[in-house]
């Protein structure tokens, strides 16, 4: 039986369309929780990202949609339908810029904002440049390819523009994860306590998976985009999954922020009841020195002048043993 020889246009289509629909259930999943949790409390700023990337994740769900609909549906068995595209599929590549712009202007905050050197805020412009400049090839994409009439055969004419697009957007979430990590991991050097280092060592792993999603699927778009040359569509399977990608890791790190503050908080509580127990056994083991020292009636006076500096050094001890521990607390800082 002979292959169809539309099968490397349409099926990608309809995995791409799959893929996209099962993210855009956990995205919707996680509005809620975010809603829930943090929609009266959280910075303005936050919650206005946060509708933005609800309304382009929106507006990408309806054109992928439109865009499969037309060709697997409407154009079902007809190779002339991808001379001329549905304009819907055109949109894709503006709609996914967008959202990695707001994914990644995020991130370039949050560097800013724990890494107090000017190599962490030249960090942090070098990823809002990078931003904006894969935005913008996202953009042009978008342009380019309405110029050409949506002509599929015609996409390999997009290539440089493809190109600064997902090698862009691939460079700047390389950078966010080198200096994420690199943030925690110092962080964790200045930390003691071991339930802080844990959690640190989970952020650490949490920023790695998150930056290797994201980097992984804007590569394989752009690999199977430009190392294939016959006629297919296995970049637009990629294609429509990488702005959802971008917003599911936007959400997980704002809805995993209220969870990391538990966690250091119940590690401080912790830290200060050893403290507090640790003061009352000495003194306890003062008091019992000037017990035993009152009674010794022939050496009252000697001893008391002995005792009481050891009681004093005792209390004394104590006090700095709590400032110390107090000290070497976390700071509540929301990774």
């Amino acid at each position: 039986m002979a292959s169809n020889p539309l099968i490397h246009l349409t099926g990608p289509l309809l995995m791409g369309s799959l893929l996209s629909f099962f993210l855009n259930g956990t995205f919707v999943l996680q509005i809620y929780h975010y809603y829930m949790n943090y929609s009266s409390t959280d910075r303005r700023a936050f919650i206005f990202l946060v509708g933005f990337v609800v309304l382009i994740e929106i507006l990408h769900t309806v054109m992928s949609t439109h865009n499969t609909y037309q060709i697997l549906a409407e154009g079902f068995g007809n190779p002339e339908v991808f001379q001329q595209t549905p304009f819907s599929g055109g949109t894709l590549p503006a709609l996914n810029g967008l959202g990695g712009l707001c994914t990644q202007l995020f991130f370039a905050w949050r560097i800013s904002v724990l890494s107090k050197s000017i190599l962490g805020k030249l960090t942090s412009a070098l990823v809002v440049m990078g931003a904006f400049a894969q935005c913008a090839a996202a953009i042009g994409v978008t342009i380019q390819y309405s110029l050409l009439a949506q002509d599929l055969s015609l996409i390999n004419t997009l290539q440089r523009t493809v190109i600064a697009w997902l090698g862009g957007s691939f460079a700047c979430d390389m950078l966010i994860s080198l200096a994420m990590v690199v943030i925690l991991l110092r962080t964790r050097e200045a930390t003691a306590f071991g339930g802080s280092r844990n959690m640190l060592n989970a952020l650490i792993v949490h920023t790695i998976e998150n930056g290797a999603i994201t980097t992984a699927c804007a590569a394989a778009m752009l690999i199977t985009y430009l190392g294939i040359k016959q006629a297919n569509l296995y970049y637009a399977c990629f294609e429509y999954i990488l702005g959802r990608l971008y917003a599911s890791v936007l959400l997980a790190t704002l809805n995993g922020r209220k969870r990391m503050r538990r966690a250091a908080t119940s590690e401080i509580e912790l830290s200060l009841e050893r403290s507090n127990h640790t003061a009352g056994k000495l003194s306890t083991s003062a008091l019992q020195l000037r017990s035993n020292s009152g009674r010794n009636d022939y050496n009252a006076g000697h001893q008391d002048s002995k005792l009481y500096p050891v009681a004093m050094s005792v209390s004394s001890t104590t006090v700095q043993m709590q400032h110390a521990e107090e000290s070497k607390a976390p700071h509540m800082v929301s990774y």
